[in-house]
């Protein structure tokens, strides 16, 4: 009797363990999809329908220097990038916006010729693809340096190396833009569309299509072997060292060795794997659906497991934390030792 009331007292703690109720954290005054972004003293919260907030590393509004939220009707896409001065904003009236770090007011915007799915910035240097069909690099102060038609829709912010700009469009062609001015150095036609934002891994390119598929390419544009997934591979790779993690939106998640494009193991997740996983130590903070999971790296154990009531729309890692965004509009923060 004893020892089943000990393995009924350690299975309710297991359990308790890996389905925490996720943390309270900030409501928005109503539903929204939101990215996040973060700097030293504060988290950015760039909403669907059009807002950005500003909060501290503790979830209160900060509005510290700034008048009031910055607001557009025109709505936002994706996370926002910092350069210096401004906070970046891909908006849906095909513009890019920047907003002052110490003000919240507009300091700029630069038209192109679509919607702005994602931005990254690099230096005092800003690089977007946009819906139709360009890449483009403006500088922190919105000067438009080159714009570069690719071919096809872009939905995804790009990767930036030292000497490319790499971008993957919905025809299913990855390409490599040279940083400098634009001219295209190659092409790779991986099938399908490509929704996930190329990553740079140990010493290779890997992005994942709507085919299923994570593809390898080495740096001179060469397609080197793909990994075939159960569903769409949406998310960026995670890349730390020589641990790289894919998932899908069957909620597979896979630690895979590059040099062979085989998985060292797969975890079955509560969701899709719509995020770019985040790797800290030998843990991978994981959004998949309506949870944050924890798993270990070495193995792929689930650890730990944080359930929210709506589907996750961002996540990223900052101030010793793991800031985790729903559908719901309600962000929220967990201790990485937690």
């Amino acid at each position: 009797m004893v020892a089943g009331l000990v393995l009924a007292a350690a299975i309710g703690l297991s359990i308790h363990g890996l389905g925490r109720p996720a943390p309270p954290g900030y409501q928005l005054d109503r539903p929204d999809i939101c990215w996040l972004a973060a700097d030293e003293d504060c988290v950015l919260v760039c909403a669907r329908s059009g807002r950005l907030i500003r909060l501290s590393p503790e979830l209160v509004e900060d509005e510290r220097g700034w008048g009031r939220q910055f607001i557009h009707p025109a709505g936002f896409w994706g996370r926002p990038a910092l350069v210096p001065g401004h906070v970046l904003i891909g908006c849906g009236d095909v513009r890019l916006r920047g907003v002052a770090a110490t003000t919240g007011l507009e300091g700029w915007e630069a038209a192109v010729g679509g919607a702005v799915p994602g931005v990254t910035a690099s230096g005092e240097y800003a690089y977007f693809g946009s819906e139709d069909g360009a890449v483009h690099a403006v500088t922190s102060e919105g000067t438009l340096l080159w714009s570069v038609e690719v071919g096809g829709k872009v939905a995804t912010a790009p990767l930036v190396t030292e000497q490319t700009v790499v971008v993957g469009t919905l025809k299913g062609d990855v390409c490599a833009l040279a940083r400098a001015d634009g001219e295209e150095l190659w092409r790779v036609h991986v099938g399908g569309p490509v929704y996930a934002s190329p990553r740079m891994g140990p010493s290779t390119i890997l992005v994942g299509d709507d085919g299923g598929m994570l593809h390898n390419i080495a740096r001179e544009g060469e397609l080197l072997a793909s990994y075939e997934f159960g569903g769409l591979v949406r998310a960026p790779v995670a890349v730390a060292g020589a641990v790289v993690v894919a998932g899908d939106s069957a909620g597979t998640l896979a630690r895979i060795d590059p040099s062979t494009m085989e998985a060292t193991w797969t975890a079955t997740l509560p969701g899709p794997v719509a995020v770019e996983p985040i790797i800290i130590g030998d843990t991978i903070w994981c959004a998949a659906g309506k949870s944050l999971v924890g798993v270990r790296a070495s193995d792929g154990e689930v650890l730990s497991r944080r359930i929210a009531e709506a589907e996750t729309s961002d996540c990223i890692a900052a101030h010793g934390r793991i800031y985790w965004a729903t559908a719901d509009g309600r962000i929220r923060a967990v201790e990485i030792d937690g």
